[in-house]
């Protein structure tokens, strides 16, 4: 043993660090502009791209998230993560129209659709919730750390614990360096990696909890849950995740979605808008197929525990059973997999927020007339300071792990009503992007203040008044430059690849023909063979995984 862990495990972890710098160095000559650093040259092929979205949006918050709201409360935890799962057959639409806005960074979009201002107020909004989701993964990781570490919270309130935060402390430069090196290459690259590792993670200690005396496998499982609560073995939970909340969560993904800071890179590094709707729909569904495996697991846990008489530690509970039921080499596998899951988000949070700042502050109000190398340099050391007070919000945070999940989700789609009303809507203007940014997050605080606000009030208000705010506030005041929404929309339906008809007027590029509605500004085109199959075969595959938890309980 070396420091409360086997020396099996330092090794597992040695070798893993070490790979990971390599990668980003490797990457580091293929990231020396902006294009490079944050979408990759748009150079990359499905599996990479179905990796990194994967990796990007998989951390030790979902894994552990769900494991702890499951022991909490059984099978309704799964909705941690599964809270997107009906958001993502509109990923298989929304990934080419990110794709044709050929922008960097979803600040340049704000931009050239609203104008100045609205960028800099979509990059503080997306600032906020980022860094409130990666101090949430910090915090998951590290009280997954505890768990396997076999330490409570009580043993360490009164000292320091200094592996702990050094542990911690390796993980963050480990991918702030490679990330610095490489960007979005190196996030790509190391995604590849992680990703594995991360469905390695998902699946990994299930056949030995199973197999324990006390769990009896999946009928003995669900005997214990019953007759403890057959609350436990309920997919929707009135004191958890209800039907009507998973509804409004459900709702709320896309938006959530249209908001997130990394959507450009998981949209647009790939080489033609195929690779970014398989990259990020396929990369999510993967997330929802894994999302089971840390359910089953978190179902076992609880029945061991209540079969032994064990005290719940939610917030432990991942750690906990992994260090009971895998061996040594094992538990550094995982470990190592906990950390992939927490760098691979990590990385993305780095390069993509940096690059908001980047197009949104720094080159329009800071320095106007920086070349490249400015632009590079504040990029790489913006993305550093993000990372740092991700890190100081971790250690500060004291909220509950599930909550921070929760919260980040909804600050984004406050922002991301605004991004779809622009998308869909002609007449939003910068205006309605303040009016409805503005009155959504006067809406959340509200319902988080107000006593015994219902879960569904918290979730539904703040986008149902956000979206009348916006519309109001563009119909309140002057109409959007009619030129220059009429670019916007023709470059957003001019298919990649088809550059040469960027010049033509709107009419011509998207004839009335294509178009399915027009009514009150909207813009809605008819969809394409491959949006519609695509759409219903990626719903398919998501009732799928709700059929399958139905028939494991």
């Amino acid at each position: 043993m070396l420091l409360g862990l086997h020396i099996e495990i330092w090794v597992v972890l040695g070798l893993y660090f070490a790979g990971m710098l390599a990668l980003g160095w490797w990457s580091k000559r293929q990231a020396q502009d902006r294009e490079g650093y944050l979408v990759g040259g748009r150079r990359f092929g499905v599996p990479m791209m179905v990796m990194h979205a994967f990796g990007a949006g998989t951390n030790p918050t979902d894994t552990a998230g769900t494991i702890s709201k499951t022991v909490a409360g059984g099978a309704s935890g799964i909705w941690v993560s599964w809270m997107w799962m009906f958001g993502t057959p509109f990923y298989w639409l929304i990934a080419p129209v990110v794709r044709r806005m050929r922008y960097l960074t979803l600040a340049d979009f704000y931009r050239e659709r609203f104008g100045r201002a609205a960028a800099v107020l979509y990059t503080l909004v997306a600032s906020v919730g980022m860094t409130i989701f990666f101090g949430g993964v910090l915090l998951a990781t590290t009280r997954t750390v505890q768990g396997m570490m076999g330490q409570t919270t009580a043993q360490v309130a009164g000292a320091v614990d200094w592996w702990f935060y050094g542990i911690l402390l390796v993980t963050t430069v480990v991918f702030v360096v490679y990330g610095f090196w490489g960007g979005i290459v190196a996030a790509i690259r190391t995604d590849m990696v992680q990703g594995l590792m991360i469905i390695a993670l998902s699946f990994l200690a299930i056949p030995a909890a199973l197999r324990m005396a006390e769990v009896g496998g999946l009928e003995g499982m669900r005997a214990t849950l019953a007759a403890k609560d057959t609350g436990y073995l309920k997919l929707f939970h009135p004191g958890h995740f209800s039907l009507g909340a998973v509804i409004l969560l459900c709702i709320n993904a896309p938006l959530t979605a249209l908001a997130l800071p990394h959507l450009m890179s998981v949209t647009s590094s790939g080489k033609t808008e195929w690779e970014g709707r398989m990259g990020f729909a396929g990369g999510n569904l993967l997330k929802r197929v894994c999302t089971i495996g840390w359910s089953v697991l978190g179902l076992c846990w609880l029945a061991y525990l209540i079969r032994t008489g064990q005290d719940v530690r939610p917030d432990a509970a991942f750690g906990d059973s992994i260090r009971h039921l895998l061996s040594p080499v094992l538990q550094g596998l995982m470990l190592a997999c906990v950390m992939a899951a927490s760098m691979s988000s990590g990385d993305a949070v780095q390069v993509t927020v940096a690059g908001l700042f980047t197009q949104s502050v720094y080159r329009e109000y800071i320095r106007p007339d920086a070349d490249e190398r400015q632009l590079m340099r504040f990029t790489k050391w913006t993305g550093v300071g993000i990372i740092g007070v991700s890190l100081l919000f971790a250690v500060l945070m004291q909220s509950s792990l599930v909550k921070s999940v929760i919260m980040y989700f909804n600050i984004l789609a406050l922002i991301g009503i605004s991004t779809a009303l622009g998308i869909l809507w002609r007449r939003m203007n910068q205006a309605g992007v303040f009016a409805a940014t503005i009155a959504a997050t006067v809406v959340f605080l509200a319902t988080r203040l107000i006593p015994g606000c219902p879960m569904t009030a918290k979730f539904g208000l703040p986008v149902l008044v956000g979206v009348v705010a916006g519309v109001i506030g563009s119909l309140a005041t002057r109409p959007p430059d009619a030129a220059r929404i009429a670019r916007f929309f023709t470059r957003i339906y001019v298919p990649i690849g088809q550059e040469d008809k960027l010049e033509l007027s709107l009419d011509e590029a998207v004839p009335p023909a294509k178009r399915l509605c027009t009514a009150g500004g909207l813009f809605l085109v008819r969809p394409s063979r491959q949006s519609w199959v695509g759409f219903v075969i990626t719903l398919a595959i998501c009732l799928a995984c709700v059929g399958a938890m139905l028939v494991i309980l």
